[in-house]
């Protein structure tokens, strides 16, 4: 079985609730049928009723398997505003701002994760992520371990020999834009985190540069030497290693020759990208031209899980964001 096969057979297990916001977009709900007829997951959808009624009854998704909840005349909405006011008063929001957020349908969904009354929240199929991540931080909090919030996907190359089958973590991808090595060891930590979780196998993560082992004198490649250093002190269990190239990192025959000593070097199956420019890029790369099966954005450094889509989503990449979402709840 593939992993995607994998990722979907334990979230089946799993059986997590997990909320869909945006259920007026035709790909949620399409998505939601496969999830219910598989029973990947319990989908909550929000929505007025009469904006998803028909289409539902178009593609035959029988609603009576979900639960549906109109945020705007959900009991719950003036206890959210209530709460959502408390925690972000001291940024100068009002009672009246905070009764207008909780009419968005992502902020009700990150109060309702954040309240037990979900598992997760899947959204960014008509919302961008900047939105949904602000969502996800103010709903959901911080994590207590690792507190950069940061996003990674789960990249699956087919007929590749490298990584752990062809399968590798990327990250960041899609938050922080020029991340401090602070900033990348904490993006280390998580990425590796949800590798092991989700691929079940040892992370061995590359911190990537245009230079391997001092080829190349830069401040950019300095960044990268500062992060390992970092990570070798507040993450000691992490097997890392950096600064790598990407040839370096996966290559077994590069590595050979660029970086003999290293126990990361030409098996690195988490590759942590220098900046958002480098990490957005080489995934939509990678998606593209070598037809891999890309899972995400994950986002990660939250007490709980979300993941974002891209507003270019297919149906296909919400069952599984969903899938893995269910599978990273901890209780």
């Amino acid at each position: 079985m593939d992993i995607v096969g994998i990722l979907r057979q334990r979230a089946r297990r799993a059986q997590r609730a997990i909320v869909l916001p945006e259920a007026d977009d035709e790909r949620i709900l399409k998505a939601t049928k496969i999830i219910v007829d598989e029973q990947l997951a319990r989908i909550i959808l929000l929505s007025a009723p009469e904006a998803v009624v028909q289409k539902a009854g178009q593609i035959g998704l029988d609603l009576n398997k979900i639960t549906l909840i109109n945020p705007l005349q959900s009991p719950e909405r003036s206890r959210f505003a209530q709460e959502f006011y408390e925690l972000r008063k001291h940024k100068g929001v009002t009672p009246e701002e905070a009764g207008t957020q909780m009419a968005n349908y992502v902020n009700f969904a990150a109060m309702m994760v954040r309240n037990n009354l979900a598992d997760g929240f899947v959204a960014g199929a008509a919302t961008t992520t900047a939105d949904v991540a602000k969502a996800a931080i103010y709903g959901i909090g911080f994590g207590e371990r690792i507190t950069t919030i940061s996003s990674c996907f789960l990249v699956t190359v087919p007929d590749c020999a490298y990584g752990a089958n062809g399968t590798f973590v990327f990250a960041d991808c899609g938050i922080i834009p020029d991340p401090s090595p602070s900033q990348l060891a904490n993006i280390a930590a998580s990425a590796s985190e949800l590798f092991r979780l989700l691929v079940e196998e040892e992370p061995l993560v590359a911190l990537l540069s245009f230079s391997t082992k001092g080829s190349a004198s830069h401040e950019m490649v300095d960044k990268i030497v500062r992060a390992r250093e970092i990570i070798e002190k507040k993450y000691p269990e992490l097997t890392v290693d950096g600064e790598l190239q990407l040839d370096a990192a996966i290559v077994p025959e590069v590595a050979r020759i660029k970086a003999p000593e290293s126990k990361v070097a030409g098996a690195a199956n988490v590759l942590i990208f220098p900046d958002l420019n480098a990490g957005n890029i080489a995934y939509k790369l990678v998606q593209r031209l070598a037809k891999a099966e890309v899972i995400g954005p994950m986002m990660n450094g939250l007490k709980k899980p979300c993941s974002d889509l891209s507003r270019g989503c297919t149906v296909d990449e919400v069952v599984n964001a969903v899938c893995t979402t269910a599978i990273r709840v901890t209780k």
